[in-house]
């Protein structure tokens, strides 16, 4: 694990004060909103209310008024459109939009998402059989968070005499695809300057400019709930008109007129909830995925069209059983991968690419996002079958994955994505030229380096963090990419009463103190950070969050991570480093292993004392003659 700097930006004071009296903000919150690169109280007052003032207008859009005008006719034509999108929350809320604004306006209109297993990402080759076939009608074909990497698969569309309008997000290629109209934000001649849109904000922002046209009345919260849907799932920057989607979709969310979306939530537990981007991100969002990744999204779309409320809640609980699988397929894929690049050092290398015979598609994307996450490194998960692999891949801030695989694209058979995110197909000979070739990019672009340095945004004291700090912090709500929960760090407190909690014990629970105020900290999953805490650290890097028991109020903090102190100090207890050497000296054993919660409590009960376990492994680390080590909660000492 690398060692972790935290990186405090510095500002000028009198910036800080005019934001602060102009907005009425704490010193923190103000430091919180420079670091969003807002530096105008035009910027920031924008932030502070996303109001659909500042929305983009849809003209800025290339192709966008030209692609309207061709769904115009189609409607007057009576044409039969098709729209064909991405199994995912971002390509499943896509298609919703264009269902029920289209359906409403009185156009024929259907849909077609492929399936995970059998077609994969993009534009499928059985779409495209039943297209020439006859199977499938379609004067004019909608692509929804697909379609600008599809270079072949659009020039035979183009060859059948069908129209083809690509709406997509995703990196374009050199070559752009043949078709009637591409409203991509990412094409080098887009005027816009939202670039970071996700399909289903394009969606609302097309589907919104057509019905100044169509005038469906009482449409457009709908199309706004399903945006901030997807705009939140699909982990784009919150900033700009992304910003305006979500923060405006959840008020609409929070009363959701989508019956399938009430029952969804009512099933995952969050029915009475004050729906934030964290319940969309990890509760609403991965159930919605669950049915492209485990079934088919075909389900996730009927739940999010259904007007029937028996047929809502059936299809919610499905969504819920298909969510259980995920986790258990995810689990066995994820407990193999670490086997595999512990016993082979993948983790040694620049990019971790591991790959498995039949492992389960759907949840490849979530497996790399772990494995990044527990080894720092950018990864490649990928599922072989019949010699053929398909991958999804995870990378980091420093990393442009997308580059990366076109700098290796000559061993690949399709690939896709953006800088953090990206799918592939290859053929299985190939992985390993890919890997090395990917590694040795990756070698001569960046330099490795044994330090990991965090952006964090504001030093803050015990006594700073109150009920009007966290009501000031949830103005910048929602979170996300591009506008991530703000991390405050708190230098050189004390630690009091630290214990570990939950079912496995893997969570901690703690104190922190500046000898007269104090505050409670939870380490969720941060049972690995526990030797860090309990050595006299010299910052914690933390989020705040509120807590409410009994219908009271209090603020708490979530722990993130830990700064070591580059200078270790400590004056030993003589008297307790004695009871220590006499629990070890009486041990027969050469190395003594044992849970260091309960030494602790074996110490005080036989000593009659008052030991801390920072107490404990402060003395250890300063002691000479004793060698010891702490893996999570179990201490070993060697005689």
């Amino acid at each position: 694990m690398k060692k972790v700097k935290l990186k405090v930006n510095e500002y000028n004071q009198k910036d800080i004060d005019d934001i602060s009296k102009k907005f009425n903000l704490s010193d923190i919150s103000s430091r919180i909103l420079l670091n969003r690169n807002l530096r105008t109280f035009d910027e920031i007052e924008e932030f502070l209310d996303p109001d659909y003032k500042y929305f983009e207008s849809a003209e800025n859009y290339k192709d966008l008024q030209k692609g309207a005008d061709r769904i115009l006719e189609a409607v007057k034509n009576s044409e039969h459109m098709v729209v064909y999108g991405d199994y995912d929350v971002d390509g499943v809320t896509s298609i919703c939009q264009f269902i029920i604004l289209l359906k409403k306006a009185g156009a024929s209109i259907e849909y077609y998402v492929p399936e995970r297993e059998t077609e994969g990402y993009g534009i499928s080759s059985d779409f495209i059989e039943l297209l020439k076939n006859d199977s499938i009608k379609a004067d004019l074909i909608i692509t929804v968070d697909c379609g600008i990497a599809e270079i072949e698969k659009m020039r035979e569309i183009s060859s059948l005499n069908k129209d083809v309008i690509i709406l997509d997000h995703h990196q374009c290629k050199e070559e752009l695809p043949e078709a009637y109209a591409i409203i991509n934000p990412k094409q080098k001649d887009c005027p816009s300057k939202n670039k970071h849109l996700c399909a289903s904000g394009l969606s609302f922002k097309f589907l919104t400019a057509l019905n100044k046209h169509l005038k469906v009345q009482n449409i457009e919260d709908v199309l706004l709930e399903l945006a901030c849907l997807g705009t939140i799932a699909d982990i784009v920057d919150l900033i700009g008109d992304n910003r305006i989607i979500a923060k405006n979709g959840l008020k609409k969310i929070n009363n959701t007129r989508l019956i399938g979306l009430k029952k969804l939530m009512e099933v995952s537990g969050i029915k009475d909830k004050e729906i934030d981007s964290f319940h969309i991100g990890f509760i609403v969002a991965p159930r919605i995925n669950a049915a492209g990744r485990m079934d088919t999204a075909k389900k996730a779309i009927k739940l999010l069209l259904v007007e029937n409320e028996n047929e809502a809640e059936l299809l919610a609980l499905e969504l819920e059983s298909l969510n259980l699988l995920r986790k258990k397929a995810e689990s066995v894929i994820f407990d193999e991968a670490v086997k595999k690049i512990e016993t082979e050092f993948l983790y040694r290398k620049n990019i971790i690419v591991v790959y498995g015979p039949n492992w389960h598609e759907g949840v490849l994307g979530i497996v790399a996002s772990k494995l990044t996450e527990k080894y720092e490194r950018p990864s490649v998960v990928i599922s072989v079958k019949d010699n053929v692999g398909k991958g999804s891949a995870r990378s980091l801030e420093y990393l442009d994955i997308f580059e990366s695989f076109r700098a290796a694209d000559s061993y690949l058979v399709k690939y896709g994505g953006h800088k953090l995110a990206a799918g592939l197909t290859i053929q299985e000979e190939n992985i390993s030229a890919f890997s090395n070739e990917l590694n040795n990019y990756i070698q001569t672009q960046y330099e490795e380096t044994s330090i990991k340095e965090i952006a964090v945004d504001s030093y803050v004291n015990v006594k700073d963090l109150n009920i009007n700090l966290y009501d000031e912090i949830c103005k910048i709500e929602p979170f996300g990419s591009g506008n991530p929960t703000p991390l405050l760090v708190l230098v050189k407190p004390s630690l009091k009463s630290i214990k570990k909690v939950g079912k496995d014990g893997n969570h901690l629970s703690f104190v922190l103190t500046d000898g007269s105020n104090d505050i409670p900290v939870i380490g969720f999953s941060k049972i690995n950070l526990l030797e860090k805490i309990l050595t006299k650290p010299y910052a914690y890097a933390v989020t705040l969050c509120l807590n409410e028991f009994n219908g009271r109020k209090s603020v708490q903090l979530i722990l993130q991570n830990i700064e070591e102190d580059e200078f270790f100090e400590y004056n030993i207890d003589e008297e307790k480093l004695k009871m220590i050497n006499s629990i070890i000296n009486k041990t027969k054993s050469k190395i003594i292993k044992t849970d260091i919660f309960m030494l602790v409590e074996k110490l005080n009960k036989l000593y009659n004392t008052k030991i801390t376990a920072e107490e404990i492994v402060c003395m250890l680390k300063k002691a000479d003659n004793i060698q010891y080590a702490l893996k999570d909660d179990m201490l070993y000492i060697k005689k």
